[in-house]
């Protein structure tokens, strides 16, 4: 047996088997109730089924295809752990119907991607906020879409993606609403780009905003507006932390005022996360400049995620990258080829995007426990998170999904 085989038993895609509870499986649902084409994910899972039937959670599925409108409540990183731990008793955990899984990894880039696109990340290819572009001969961060580590250098989606914005094949109107500083960033416009994107700076705002959206569309609509201050917060603070539990509340009243705002529409009120978070201890908080003999075979930085971290070895130099990784961070890190990951189903089942294997290099580094890990570049400062997401762990994949519909739970 060879280095690369014996490195981890590759078991099914972190979360469990492709049965319709992955928040794509939600997306694909909710773009097939609305006549939307997705020609690279025949069903959600490669199955030929339709998505609609697909989806695990009946209740909602049948809502969905019941409802005129649906609106679609993203809280950026408020996953099952956060939710039973911080607002058991509110309004979300009330109407909350069951778990999803967020993608593999765990973390806003991929998974925002796929929730705008329907599909998972080895059909879309962003496999997280770090990504190397063989087209521009850098590292990208995916949603500021700038090059890392190098002050004002915006790049326009077509230079990194190839993927179309589910919302293109949608049959009634699509409204994205977000914070105003990201509502028309180069992102959003090709996330979003057959959608009416309204940007928003306050709570009241985005009610406004939602409710407008439903009310303005008489045969229906699909309405999407997206949260990301826990998130934020959440990274700095930690997600136990008193300044994310006060946000968790907000979210909580956003939720339970917009169900009473829409209570005399027929509009079915859904929401969930795009993935969960952990809490890493300072002494997990590892850095590649502490670790010289696994930076000393890489051809390029770091991409991927502080918790499931894409590695280049140079050439002729892969298994002596295995070793000395394996030998240094194996206490923290799962050391296995990139490709076995695609082998097995990681990024998603079906299509393979052709620029993925550029994107995850040769090998990948699954954070243990709580471990992260990160490097340095000129032009950076030193990256430190409380809080974290990207991994395998619960707390990073399990979502939430609450549905309410004419003031009650569905």
């Amino acid at each position: 047996m060879n280095d690369s085989q014996s490195l981890l038993p590759l078991q099914s895609p972190p979360w469990g088997p492709h049965d319709g509870r992955c928040v794509v499986d939600l997306a694909a649902a909710i773009a097939s109730r609305f006549g939307a084409v997705r020609p690279e994910a025949e069903g959600s899972r490669g199955t030929g089924a339709d998505p609609l039937s697909s989806l695990a959670d009946l209740r909602v599925a049948r809502a969905i295809g019941e409802a005129r409108h649906v609106v679609l409540l993203l809280f950026d990183g408020l996953g099952d752990r956060q939710l039973s731990g911080l607002i058991p008793g509110g309004a979300i955990a009330a109407a909350r119907s069951s778990s999803l899984s967020s993608v593999f990894p765990s973390s806003t880039a991929p998974a925002i991607t796929s929730l705008a696109t329907a599909s998972f990340p080895a059909a879309h290819g962003n496999p997280g906020w770090f990504c190397w572009s063989d087209e521009l001969g850098a590292v990208v961060r995916t949603l500021p879409m700038d090059l890392r580590g190098v002050s004002d250098s915006p790049i326009e989606a077509g230079a990194l993606w190839d993927w179309q914005s589910a919302s293109v094949g949608f049959d009634v109107p699509v409204v994205a609403i977000q914070p105003d500083f990201i509502a028309e960033s180069t992102f959003s416009r090709h996330a979003w780009s057959a959608a009416r994107r309204i940007g928003y700076r306050s709570v009241d705002d985005l009610l406004e905003a939602v409710e407008g959206a439903v009310r303005g569309a008489p045969d229906g609509a699909y309405v999407w507006a997206y949260l990301p201050q826990f998130d934020s917060v959440s990274h700095e603070k930690g997600w136990q932390s008193e300044a994310a539990s006060a946000v968790a509340r907000r979210f909580d009243g956003v939720f339970a005022r917009l169900a009473e705002r829409l209570r005399d529409t027929d509009a079915l009120l859904l929401a969930t996360a795009d993935h969960g978070f952990i809490d890493v201890p300072a002494a997990q908080q590892l850095r590649l400049a502490d670790f010289p003999e696994v930076g000393a075979r890489l051809v390029r930085p770091l991409t991927g995620e502080p918790r499931v971290v894409y590695c280049y070895a140079r050439d002729g130099e892969h298994q002596a990258f295995e070793r000395a990784a394996r030998a240094a961070l194996g206490f923290a890190f799962d050391v296995v080829p990139s490709r076995m990951l695609v082998e097995a189903g990681w990024f998603g089942p079906g299509a393979v995007s052709p620029r993925l294997a550029a994107r995850i290099g040769s090998h990948t580094l699954i954070g243990r426990d709580r471990f992260t890990l990160v490097d340095q570049m000129p032009g950076e400062a030193p990256a430190s998170f409380v809080g974290m997401h990207g991994g395998i762990h619960p707390d990073e994949l399990g979502v939430p999904l609450a549905a309410v519909r004419r003031g009650g739970a569905v």
